[in-house]
């Protein structure tokens, strides 16, 4: 009898909280809300005021600390004039942030594997033409913080968060990547010049040498 009582109070349906005045256990009208967030919609390719217009070699959906969910391009600028390769990207919100310039040979411009690590920054291969470079993306309040090229012309080599001649190594135990680079002493001359390789590790700040 108590179960045909409880049956004829939810005539008309009860919520899908399961309270008979047809309000969600939040207290709002209507069926319970799911506590998901909606999934964002990120565009295929930047917007103009990337101020970075070619062809889209590759993306990336990150979690950018400060941002929220991010959407990386890699780009391969259109016409002739240098640089040649771009990085844009762009906000859950649909705000594109501040580009990143980078001389590249043809489309070799990539993601790391995988693109990001324990330090929440994201990690861009790249060759101008001859040897390779890890571009390092490092979140700050307003996108990435800025490379640092010590030459406007020059987009290549000469990076606070630039590395020529160089490449990734791990990501190692504590889930970070260690970035070796590669230096030629050019004595007697940089033809018959020794390598010498030094690794540089993340202090939360920039990649110093290894102590």
């Amino acid at each position: 009898m108590l179960a045909s009582a409880l049956a004829m109070v939810c005539v008309g349906g009860c919520a899908a909280g399961g309270n008979p005045d047809g309000k969600g256990t939040d207290g709002a009208s209507g069926p319970a809300r799911s506590a998901a967030p909606s999934p964002v919609s990120f565009p295929s390719a930047p917007p103009d005021t990337a101020h970075c217009p070619g062809t889209v070699l590759d993306h990336r959906d990150i979690s950018h600390p400060y941002l929220g969910p991010v959407r990386v391009f890699l780009i391969r600028r259109s016409g002739s004039g240098a640089p040649t390769g771009c990085v844009a990207s762009v906000t859950g919100s649909g705000k594109a942030l501040a580009s990143v310039d980078v001389d590249i040979y043809e489309n070799d411009l990539h993601f790391a594997s995988p693109e990001s690590d324990a330090t929440e920054n994201t990690f861009v291969l790249y060759n101008p033409g001859r040897y390779d470079g890890v571009l390092v993306l490092v979140p700050g309040k307003d996108g990435f913080e800025d490379v640092g090229w010590t030459d406007p012309e020059i987009h290549y080599r000469g990076g606070k968060h630039a590395f020529y001649n160089a490449r990734l190594a791990g990501p190692g135990a504590d889930g970070r990547y260690t970035i070796v680079q590669s230096q030629n002493s050019c004595n007697p001359s940089c033809a018959a010049g020794a390598i010498s390789h030094l690794t540089l590790q993340w202090n939360g700040h920039e990649y110093l040498p290894a102590a």
